[in-house]
Order: structure tokens, then sequence, then C-alpha cells
């Protein structure tokens, strides 16, 4: 996780007793320990805190869930699930990490596709191609794979 170009650090918050709806794109690293409803890309980390509830798309370089995620988790590096998450959905990721105490109900498939690719890409550019793309982490992680 980066601030400022140094590691550690958390780029936004929404904290408990937060509700959002629809669609949003994060720089950085982003912790959700109140709700979201729809599709998140987060460029670098998404932490979903154990009061975290999530339902939709999330698409970050790397994803740990503590809370609570239904739908379907794309991590372009990593995925982690921590002891209490509830994850019910699929994930899409090069590397699964599952602590014992976790409820997964789902699919997980650790190897992309062209398509995988191309739609990581196209959520990564927000939806549209852009000149951010080829900086984006998310698909710089594409291209290390």
């Amino acid at each position: 996780m980066k601030k400022n170009g140094q590691n550690g650090g958390l780029n936004s918050l929404l904290g408990s007793g937060v509700e959002c709806h629809g669609k949003a794109r994060v720089e950085g690293t982003l912790r959700l320990d109140g709700t979201f409803r729809g599709t998140l890309v987060v460029e670098d980390a998404l932490v979903i805190g154990q009061t975290g509830v999530f339902e939709g798309t999330a698409c970050a370089r790397e994803i740990v869930v503590a809370g609570s995620f239904t739908g379907e988790l794309l991590g372009t590096e990593r995925v982690e699930l921590q002891k209490g998450a509830r994850l019910e959905g699929d994930v899409l990721t090069r590397s699964f990490v599952v602590e014992p105490g976790v409820h997964f109900d789902g699919n997980c498939r650790m190897e992309f596709t062209q398509e995988d690719e191309a739609r990581l890409r196209d959520a990564a550019a927000g939806g549209a191609p852009s000149s951010r793309e080829a900086e984006s982490p998310v698909v710089r992680s594409l291209q290390k794979g």
C-alpha cells in the first residue's frame, strides 16, 4: 500500500455508518468500514474491515477482506480473506489466501484469460481508454503476468 510514494499509507476511508451506492474509482488505497453497493475500482489496495459490507464488483491490485463481501472480486495480484470474513461470490486473482474461520461460498480462478485482462483494463480505465490507463497499477500488475 502506498501514500505519497511511501509504503504503508491509506489514501481514502469510508468509515462505519457510511453507506454508498453506485460506481466509484479510487486512487491509491481505500479502507471500507461502512457499506458500499455497486462497482468499485481501486488502483492499489482495497481493505474491507470487519464492519465493512460490500455488494457488487470490486477491482484492485490487492484486496483484503475481513468483513462481508457479496459479488465479484478481481484482485490482479492478490486476494486475502481474513478470519471472520464472509465472501459469497467469485474471485479472480493470481494469489488467493484464506485464513481459518472464513466463510467462502463461490468460485476462485487463478489464471487470467485474455478476456479477463481486457475486462480489467477497461475497469482500470474507468470504462474508457485513456492516457492514464498505461500508468494504472492494476494494468501494470496485469503486464507482469
